[in-house]
């Protein structure tokens, strides 16, 4: 029988909604070029997945905000973009902090953590998540961040960490995720 569920936060519990598509609208809004945000997108979140598997394959952290700025210094690179990226990607990442639970996520964990363990463990730095948590009355018995375990999903390390950390054995565990 299962005792400790592990959820991811973000597309699973948490939506992040429109907010990055239109902080890219906004960013993009400041340029002299033409370019479509949806790709813009598109093309930050694909640059940022390479990011992140960089760092799980050479065994480097480093924080999602600053894989982020790396990310939009690359794109603005690619489009000939004369802008202060690291000024910019504050549009982006300040969106962070204000996404909201899907319906009925607060009810569905208080329920759960009748009978399991709940923790999340999310592909994420700290700081925003807990922001999006007490903002939105959602608790769990504990939070698992890439910024504190020091890696990233799918790192296998990633879920090790968070199972070590329970003293659980994976056959007790599940994770439930959007992807």
């Amino acid at each position: 029988m299962k005792k400790l569920l592990i959820f991811d936060a973000y597309g699973t519990l948490i939506s992040t909604g429109s907010a990055s598509v239109d902080s890219c609208k906004k960013i993009l809004s400041l340029q002299n070029h033409n370019i479509d945000p949806d790709i813009f997108y598109t093309k930050l979140k694909k640059l940022h997945r390479t990011h992140i598997n960089e760092c799980i394959e050479n065994d480097k952290f480093i924080c999602e905000w600053d894989i982020f700025v790396e990310d939009l210094k690359e794109l603005y690179k690619e489009y000939n973009i004369n802008r202060p990226y690291k000024e910019d990607i504050k549009i982006l990442l300040n969106t962070q902090f204000n996404r909201k639970v899907f319906d009925d996520t607060i009810e569905t964990i208080n329920k759960l953590k009748e009978k399991y363990r709940v923790v999340i463990g999310s592909t994420a730095d700290t700081f925003p998540l807990i922001v999006n948590m007490i903002h939105n009355n959602l608790t769990v018995d504990k939070v698992y961040t890439s910024e504190i375990i020091k890696t990233y999903k799918p790192d296998i390390k990633f879920y090790q960490y968070i199972l070590n950390s329970e003293n659980i054995d994976p056959k007790n565990a599940c994770f439930i995720g959007d992807s």
